[in-house]
């Protein structure tokens, strides 16, 4: 889209938006604050009822918030955050906790469910979003009930299933600045007595929000046209173009039992990604590490310009089966079984200098990635107790090629090295949890799960020059091979981990409307390796390569409580984390890796709910949580300092407010929602190049709804305001960022029966 056409979209939607607030209105009660079911324990229960910390939304409140994608939640959950410079890698960071390294075959501490089914892959978490029930954020430990890689908390997606007989649906439409168009619709109803389906879908495509840039790049000045493409850089980054398909079927095998049939197909086809703006930093002379970020981008002036040379792209297909049973046995036993299908296959390019000379280009192929998994339990009560035990199976496989070349980096435009990854992982433990009323009002609970983790992994590292094939390097590089070589062992290649997650803690009620919790949870999370090219010029000793599993130990005191009649909710939770071996990421020499260190965090998160009348709604929210980690290394090899978790401002504070009004053939209400965040540093080593001051981000919207249609025009970073959400330091060189979407305006249309 031209920017005269942005332009021109922009005016008429604040003109949208000015006009409405001098429209008299009638008040009408909003419903952004209804109460959500969540099914934080594996069982329906309201949010106010469990005693974890966990912020949940429905799918009319993620309507309401404009969240389309699985990224977008972070903004109205306190302590949530998400470090993402492409779709290609998605990390969540909860309470601080993260795992930024953006090596493939590695697990995320944030476990990401959905639809009951556990995303091993962090290539294939983000995703468009569309047709939810409900999303919900878990923070803390949750490895009893949902697995080893839960250490920092979890987030479920939930899709609406196939239940409602009768039929029903809907179809939207939006457009935006940066030439987003986006159509997502839904149909479902019976098929006959005793069967339902539902069919929904959703595709998006849009031009990039990082504007190339024409000419030669200062660089290719400075190197007197040596290195370097004086014409036009490549296009325009952060695009979008794919879609996504799902069905699900719902059948009544008896009286008793229940079949739901899950299958989802997603597509991303030449998505317009894979490539930085590069920040110049100056080096502190005895540590190397940055100083200062001269400029949005010295090679352009402004965030949202770029000179990467080399076009990237994104391809990815994603495929996921899933049944589920549900069976109502005698003496009110339930049983559910959960057997699910994954397949993904990736092929990333990224320019990964973003300097506008050939200096390192990076691809990476996922061909493919499975995972099969099968979870069973049972489930019952008693008079005064509840209870649930099960078992677990997960088997996945990796293969993934990288390749790194660059003239600059190797001295040809031919050369490459090309590693070689091939994992393989099984993962089975048993579980169960237990509920014991001790009087009316306290009662305790008992969780624990034993997990064994079984890996193994070989990886090679091979130079190429198809142009000089006869040039002299290092033979074909094998890990196992160099493991028995180097004496430590092909063992080093294998993991064979068994440990346990546990749950202890006590709910007492105040009264009817108010709960408090205390709870010790120890959480764990499996070890694995940083395969990479680097490993084959000698710039990482192999025992550096694999990292071991680490273990938190969690305290928590929380309280639920509404009040006003109905009209106020406040939830607050303070927590002690202290881990052991906590897996810390580096990129030190131009090397990815991870390493265990000790680490220490605590804070707090405080949710305000509020529906004082008169049709108004709001939402406060506010973290703040202070951490250490013990000897982290830095971006210059053989310097380590004590530092914060990344990702971890002081505080956060979120806010949404809603006025609703009643115009007699409709609704029509004014939303504007936002957050601010302290001081953080987007990396563990917490260089000055990794600081990003304070900021915060503002969105608004304007939606009017009658019983069928609903109508929407919005903004979002409604002041402009310019942050990163990925930066990645190379000490004294310079950093690669990205930064977030500038102001974006769009509208929304849906139509539903």
């Amino acid at each position: 889209m031209s920017k005269e056409n942005k332009t021109v979209l922009s005016r008429a939607i604040r003109g949208v938006i000015a006009a409405s607030l001098f429209t008299p209105l009638l008040p009408l009660q909003a419903n952004v604050l209804e109460e959500v079911v969540v099914t934080a324990q594996k069982r329906e229960q309201s949010m106010q009822d469990v005693g974890i910390s966990v912020s949940a939304f429905s799918g009319d409140q993620m309507k309401a918030l404009g969240v389309t994608n699985t990224v977008e939640i972070t903004q109205q959950v306190p302590g949530l955050q998400v470090n993402s410079w492409s779709p290609t890698l998605t990390t969540f960071n909860l309470r601080g906790i993260s795992q930024n390294n953006f090596t493939d075959n590695l697990e995320a501490p944030v476990a990401v469910y959905s639809d009951d089914v556990y995303v091993a892959s962090m290539n294939a978490i983000s995703g468009q979003l569309f047709d939810v029930e409900r999303v919900e954020v878990l923070r803390g430990p949750q490895g009893t009930l949902f697995g080893r890689n839960a250490t920092g908390g979890l987030i479920h997606y939930v899709s609406r299933d196939a239940s409602e007989e009768e039929l029903n649906g809907y179809i939207e439409g939006s457009y935006s600045d940066f030439n987003k168009r986006t159509v997502e619709g839904a149909v479902g109803g019976s098929l006959s007595e005793t069967a339902r389906f539902r069919l929904s879908a959703r595709w998006e495509k849009a031009d990039g929000y990082i504007e190339s840039q024409d000419g030669p790049s200062p660089l290719y000045e400075l190197t007197e046209g040596a290195i370097g493409n004086p014409g036009k850089a490549a296009r325009d980054l952060q695009g979008a173009d794919g879609y996504a398909l799902r069905a699900a079927f719902q059948f009544d095998l008896s009286p008793v039992a229940q079949l739901d049939l899950t299958f989802k197909y997603t597509e991303d086809t030449d998505v317009a990604t894979g490539g930085y703006i590069f920040l110049d930093t100056g080096g502190d002379p005895d540590t190397g590490l940055g100083t200062d970020i001269i400029g949005g981008s010295p090679l352009t002036g402004e965030s949202d310009e770029h000179y990467n040379n080399t076009e990237g792209y994104f391809d990815r297909e994603v495929f996921s089966g899933t049944a589920k049973l549900t069976w109502e046995l005698e003496n009110g036993i339930e049983f559910v079984s959960i057997t699910n299908y994954t397949k993904m296959e990736k092929d990333y390019l990224e320019d990964g200098d973003g300097l506008g000379i050939p200096a390192i280009d990076f691809q990476n192929t996922v061909d493919p990635f499975t995972q099969w998994s099968q979870e069973i339990r049972f489930s019952g009560s008693g008079d005064n107790s509840r209870w649930q035990v099960g078992a677990y199976y997960l088997d996945m496989d990796l293969d993934l090629l990288q390749t790194v070349s660059g003239e600059l980096f190797f001295g040809s435009a031919t050369a490459s090295r090309e590693v070689s990854v091939d994992l393989e992982a099984t993962n089975w433990s048993i579980f169960g949890q237990y509920e014991y009323d001790l009087t009316e009002d306290l009662t305790v609970i008992a969780g624990y799960r034993w997990s064994q983790d079984d890996k193994e992994i070989d990886f090679t590292n091979d130079f190429k020059d198809p142009a000089d094939p006869g040039r002299v390097e290092p033979e074909l590089f094998d890990f196992k091979q160099a493991l028995i070589d180097d004496g430590l062992g092909a063992d080093m290649a294998e993991i064979d981990y068994g440990d346990y997650a546990l749950r202890l803690q006590l709910d007492y009620r105040l009264n009817e409307d108010t709960l408090v919790f205390a709870s010790y949870n120890r959480g764990i999370k499996g070890g694995n390796w940083s395969p990479n090219q680097n490993v084959y010029a000698g710039q990482l000793e192999l025992a550096n390569i694999r990292h071991d599993e680490e273990t938190l130990h969690s305290y928590e005191l929380g309280i639920k409580t509404e009040f006003g009649d109905g009209l106020a909710r406040f939830n607050a939770t303070a927590f002690y984390y202290d881990y052991e071996d906590y897996q810390s990421f580096s990129f030190t020499g131009f090397t990815p890796s991870v390493a265990n260190k000790d680490a220490t965090a605590q804070g707090a998160e405080f949710e305000l709910f509020l529906t004082p009348g008169d049709s108004w709604d709001f939402i406060f929210g506010l973290s703040v949580m202070d951490s250490d980690v013990e000897d982290v290394d830095t971006a210059i090899d053989g310097v380590t300092i004590d530092a914060e978790l990344p990702s971890a401002p002081g505080y956060s504070f979120n806010f949404l407010g809603r006025k609703a009004w009643d115009l007699s053939v409709g609704e029509l209400a004014l939303q504007v929602d936002g957050v601010a965040y302290d001081e953080q540093y987007l990396e563990g080593h917490n260089s000055a190049a990794s600081t990003e001051d304070s900021y915060s981000v503002w969105n608004s919207s304007l939606t009017f709804t009658t019983e069928n249609w609903r109508l929407s025009g919005w903004v979002k970073n409604l002041t402009d305001e310019e942050y990163r959400v990925y930066n990645l330091d190379f000490g004294s060189g310079g950093s690669t960022a990205m930064y977030a979407p500038p102001r974006w305006y769009g509208v929304t249309a849906e139509y539903s029966f």
